[in-house]
């Protein structure tokens, strides 16, 4: 590792005296590229000056900027699939900028004219971004995004290589990149970072951000130096755009209907106007903005299972039925996504605003029934919760030309909020011969609802809890970049960048519980708890002092739930959540408080110090060498407190804060090779490092000491961080008028990745060791680094349409990913095991032996297929798309037998779009088309866990555009 420093740093130091050669005497292009027709900007299109090397691509927005080039008569090439090349002489002066619009318009081949399509317009894009990148990166293009049925932005992205999803409520969340979990994930937008909005860990909830609001979606799978480093699965990178010249509006408004729970009720609607303004057009606007209403209720259901005998002579352990839960979860999910762009553009200077805001509205009310013959009871629990997640993000950007040079900065400020205000559950029990003498309590979870013999009026209210919880993280980010072009000769030249970040990070974590456990011992508890509600109460028939479940239950009982089998069983009780909610109001002022809470209490300031220099080298027209190294230096303050609890909810404990620090820097180089041998194959090689921060969680100096469970939980505030050294190698051929495929391989190094870890203080050494010196005996749960894991494997990916073939087989596209995922990691465990040691009197000793297994990464699918075949004629746009995702491993367990998995599963969705005229379209959006369920099981799929079912659902929708 250390031989390819030094070797990097040599060919840095070497280029960088050499770049002196630059002079003064050179000038400069600037420009827009749009089609000629619809006078849509056009991204990722090819620039470079003829008989040259000196080349570069089109933003986003269409727009390229070429700097240092030689002085007098040039010809500027600009080339983009299925247009016709443009050929453009020029007159360059020294210190201007010589500034062109250009109109591309289709090519024909073989004499008839080609036709480019929404759907192949929005491929050709991804395929032009992908191939100019210098980074190794795929592409949703903004035309795709735009005819995609997907329902936020996660959605979007699970559909590029090597990603897989994590869902919630039937849609997609959060993306797991190569199998890497969505910590590991960096998100930005338009480069600027946006916070975490998780509780616990680094990751982000991408299910608040409206597709509308995008014009591209970039996933890096290998980062240049100016990049973050903290990046170990990829950057995914959300583009907004910049304002095109001539007047645009679209408006958009769709209704919607959830089969599952038979609402129709379902809306969106979308509005986006911009244009430029003054005479030269300097000035230009977006805004848009939208609102949203989604019925994400389902059914779930979930078998428990428990460890059986082991049988001595096969070593196979038995699986018995515990317990069967039932779960009616109503969900209404409300999005408002705005956001504005601003851009003043000069010749020399272009100054650019950007906010974007969103939040999301998750209303809640889940009622449960579980079924525990093993007691015997059946419990029933009412549960509301309201959540709030919001996002704010303000970015200025100034992007200058000094002579020679290229400058751009940014300074950004982003917020996340998340606040949970209410979040209230009630439990009900009844325990009287609630089943059939012939229920097997071992036996399959799934029959014990059909033994069960409820009866609510027999049903008695147990205990009720309430917490309020709020996560908020502030980014603010400065950045600078400085580009200097190189020419050495003919075939050698380039630029040298070097830049600088410094970013802080604020956070803070707040929870608060209540509860109060015994209304079942009746009395002054219960009857307080009456007089405070004022509501008309029922007992149970046989004792006036035990609240019945009746209290709080709607007149007529309607909750329908389909099983695993897709029959209809219904729920025996339908709580009513305003009945719930009264309760909770009148009960607040004198529930307990429980200071288990306390451990989930905690505070961060990181500031993130970094620099790095790279420089990008044309040698000749086929090969293109970037080497860098970046420099991070963490400045970290975590702040918690400790914590014991004896007695009831903890009441007797005490509290007392802390704080620690953690103070490093790293060094990591980059090197990225391009070679096209050929004019329609591209090579590519990169190496890569890149870090993990552990888990906020993970790393405050949190501790619990739970003397009622002689338990202590706690934070590492010495867990380091994880350092991946990445390797990819990758090709892709493109032929014109047919597409692109590609094929890849990589390879990751990852040292010191954190997980969770359990031992015991078994003696007073021990304790001692670990600063518990009072605890001897205790179980004691913390985190720790892992050895050096693998993640490895093997991306394919095709791009095509049939443009070149006669009607109507012109109007198909395809595209297909697959992508293979291996990795080795280790988890950690406690095992214990106790002998008699003294028969009489009995003395038993009890061993415990913390063991590692060797095991793939959490969150890994081992298999990810992605499908899309669509198809246009004339007016009319279809497409289908289906996404299969394999296997994986949900939880490990110190027995592998017993380790739970995620089913594979096939996800099958459709859209189409009927134009009429220049301006109106209508389009159907279809999801989940098979109804398919989200299924996790232990050991094999005869021992199903739970089997979540949001259904099918759909929305068909009118849009005006101008």
């Amino acid at each position: 590792m250390q031989v390819r420093e030094n070797i990097i740093f040599g060919i840095l130091i070497g280029l960088l005296l050499l770049s002196v050669q630059v002079g003064a005497q050179t000038g400069a292009i600037s420009g827009v590229v749009k089609d000629g027709e619809d006078k849509t900007p056009l991204p990722g299109v090819n620039i470079f000056l003829k008989d040259s090397n000196l080349g570069t691509s089109t933003d986003i927005d269409g727009r390229f900027t070429l700097v240092g080039l030689p002085e007098g008569e040039q010809v500027l090439m600009i080339s983009f699939i299925s247009y016709q090349t443009k050929r453009i002489p020029v007159i360059l002066k020294a210190g201007e900028v010589y500034t062109v619009d250009v109109d591309m318009e289709v090519e024909a081949l073989q004499g008839v004219e080609v036709i480019v399509t929404a759907q192949a317009q929005g491929q050709a894009q991804a395929i032009s971004q992908q191939l100019n990148s210098d980074a190794l990166v795929n592409i949703v293009s903004a035309d795709r995004i735009q005819e995609l049925p997907d329902v936020n932005a996660a959605e979007a992205i699970a559909r590029l290589p090597g990603i897989g999803i994590d869902r919630s409520g039937g849609e997609g969340q959060k993306v797991v990149i190569r199998g890497m979990q969505p910590k590991f994930a960096a998100i930005t937008l338009n480069g600027v970072s946006l916070p975490s909005n998780s509780s616990t860990d680094r990751s982000v909830d991408l299910s608040l951000i409206s597709p509308e609001l995008l014009d591209g979606i970039e996933v890096y799978k290998a980062p240049l130096p100016y990049m973050d480093a903290e990046a170990i699965g990829g950057t995914v990178n959300l583009k907004l755009r910049k304002a095109a010249e001539e007047f645009k509006m679209t408006a958009k408004l769709l209704g919607g209907a959830n089969f599952l729970n038979s609402d129709y009720g379902d809306y969106k609607g979308v509005l986006q106007m911009s244009k430029r303004l003054l005479a030269k057009k300097q000035l230009g606007f977006v805004i848009q903005g939208g609102v949203e209403r989604f019925n994400r209720g389902g059914d779930i259901q979930t078998n428990n299972w428990r460890r059986g005998p082991t049988d001595a002579e096969t070593g196979i352990t038995s699986i018995f039925g515990n317990s069967l839960r039932l779960e009616d979860r109503q969900e209404i999910r409300r999005r408002y996504n705005t956001s504005i762009s601003l851009d003043y553009d000069l010749d020399k200077h272009d100054f650019s605003f950007f906010g974007i805001y969103s939040r999301t509205e998750r209303d809640r009310f889940v009622m449960e029934e579980r079924f525990l013959p093993s007691e015997p009871g059946i419990e029933y629990w009412g549960r509301g919760i309201d959540n709030q997640l919001d996002l704010y993000s303000l970015s200025f950007t100034g992007e200058h030309i000094l002579g020679p040079l290229k400058v751009d900065w940014t300074v950004s400020s982003s917020e996340t909020r998340g606040e949970t205000p209410y979040d209230f559950s009630m439990r009900f029990v009844n325990n009287s011969q609630v089943f059939d003498a012939s229920v097997d309590p071992n036996g399959q979870p799934s029959t014990f609802f059909s033994s069960a013999k409820p009866e609510l009026s027999r049903s008695l209210l147990r205990s009720n809890s309430f917490q309020e919880s709020s996560t908020n993280e502030k980014t603010n980010t400065a950045l600078v970049n400085v580009q200097l072009p190189i020419r050495i000769n003919d075939w050698l030249q380039g630029y040298l960048q070097v830049g600088g970040k410094y970013k802080t990070i604020n956070r803070t974590r707040s929870l608060t519980r209540q509860a109060e456990d015994f209304y079942y011992l009746g009395g002054g508890i219960v009857n307080d708890a009456v007089a405070r509600y004022g509501g008309p109460i029922t007992f149970l028939p046989d004792n006036n002092e035990l609240i019945s479940i009746l209290s709080f239950t709607a007149e007529e009982n309607d909750i329908e739930f389909e099983n695993e089998t897709g029959d209809n069983i219904g729920l025996s009780a339908d709580l009513d959540p305003d009945r719930v909610r009264d309760w909770y109001e009148a009960q607040r002022s004198i529930l307990n408080t429980d200071r288990s809470a306390l451990l989930e209490n905690y505070s961060v300031e990181e500031q993130v110090s970094a620099g790095y220099i790279m420089m990008k080298l044309n040698v000749g027209k086929k090969i293109t060498v970037i080497p860098g190294v970046r420099y991070e230096a963490s400045n970290n303050v975590y702040s918690g407190g400790i914590s014991t609890l004896n007695g009831w909810y903890g009441v007797n404990g005490t509290f007392n804060k802390t704080t620690s620090e953690q103070v490093y820097d790293e060094l990591l180089p980059h090197l990225h090779i391009k070679y096209e041998p050929l004019p329609w194959l591209d090579i590519r090689w990169s190496s890569a490092q890149t870090l993990a921060r552990p888990d906020f969680l993970y790393v405050t100096p949190r501790t619990e000491i739970d003397d009622n469970q002689t338990r202590i939980t706690t934070g590492n505030p010495d867990l380091s961080y994880a350092k991946a050294t990445n390797y990819d190698l990758s090709f892709a051929a493109y032929k014109g008028g047919w597409g692109l495929f590609s094929a890849g391989v990589f390879y990751k190094e990852v040292d010191n990745i954190f997980y969770p870890w359990t031992t015991n203080l078994f003696d007073q050494e021990t304790a001692d060791a670990f600063g518990f010196p009072d605890n001897r005996g205790y179980e004691l749960s913390s985190y720790i680094n892992s050895r050096e894991s693998r993640v490895y494997g093997y991306e394919l990916e095709l791009q095509a349409n049939l443009m070149s073939l006669p009607k109507p087989f012109s109007g198909i596209v395809l595209n297909a990913n697959y992508a293979r995922l291996y990795s080795e990691t280790e988890v950690f465990f406690l095992t214990s095991e106790t002998r008699l040691i003294v028969p009489v009197p009995p003395i038993f000793e009890t061993t415990f032996t913390n063991t590692s297994r060797a095991v793939n990464m959490p969150s890994q699918s081992p298999h990810i297929l992605r499908l899309s075949i669509g198809y246009d004629v004339k007016g009319f746009s279809a497409r289908v798309s289906g996404a299969y995702q394999g296997e994986k491993v949900q939880n490990y367990s110190v027995n592998k037998d017993f380790d739970t998995f995620t089913a594979d599963f096939w996800r099958w969705d459709a859209s189409c779009k009927q134009r009429f005229g220049d301006h109106w379209s209508v389009f159907l959006n279809l999801n989940n088309l098979t109804n398919q369920q989200d299924v996790s099981f232990t050991r094999t799929e005869a021992f199903l866990n739970t089997i979540e079912n949001y259904g099918f659902t759909g929305s068909i929708g009118v849009q005006y555009k101008i």
